[in-house]
């Protein structure tokens, strides 16, 4: 089977590059999610990956 384009052999993406993952947020934080990015000149991807590196950060995650 041939590697994803982001994927080391192992199958764990190396470390800065981005893979897709999935779940779903209110509309109404989606909503606020995009007003804020818009807001701070920021890109959405760039805003959720500080988002919850911050948060599993603050967990000890």
């Amino acid at each position: 089977m041939p590697q994803q384009r982001d994927q080391k052999a192992g199958g764990e993406a190396a470390d800065g590059e981005r893979v897709l993952i999935s779940g779903r947020v209110r509309a109404s934080v989606r909503k606020r999610l995009r007003l804020y990015a818009a807001a701070h000149d920021e890109n959405l991807q760039d805003l959720l990956d500080a988002a919850i590196d911050e948060y599993l950060s603050k967990r000890g995650g």
